[in-house]
């Protein structure tokens, strides 16, 4: 029987069983770097999703926010028209007292008595 020694050459049987072992390698080294690929895209994705999230998040506060100080100054202009608006009315009606109250008086009062042109009197300054 032959042994094969360190200057024998190597049978076709096991360059071949070598070159599956070598392959099988490289396949499982591929394998590993497309998984890895894999997770750092994965990764990527899940940070890119959070960092849009909370862009998206605080351009929505931002947004509330701009739309709150709207409101509140709307809400101001409306306080302050109001306040004018009822200043003018009561100088209007304080104006027109005077005259509405002579114009009660002679309602009231029949013309010519005294008590009518002291009335007058009292609400004419």
């Amino acid at each position: 029987m032959h042994r094969p020694t360190g200057t024998d050459p190597i049978s076709p049987l096991q360059t071949i069983k070598q070159k599956e072992v070598a392959l099988r390698q490289r396949v499982k080294e591929a394998r590993q770097q497309a998984e890895a690929r894999v997770r750092a895209a994965q990764a990527e994705a899940e940070q890119i999703i959070a960092q849009a999230d909370q862009a998206g998040r605080a351009e929505a506060e931002a947004s509330y926010q701009q739309g709150v100080e709207q409101a509140r100054q709307r809400a101001e202009t409306i306080v302050k028209t109001a306040h004018q608006d009822a200043a003018a009315l009561r100088r209007q009606a304080q104006a027109r007292l005077d005259e509405v109250a002579d114009q009660i008086s002679m309602l009231v009062l029949p013309e010519n008595t005294p008590l009518k042109e002291k009335t007058l009197e009292v609400v004419k300054p």
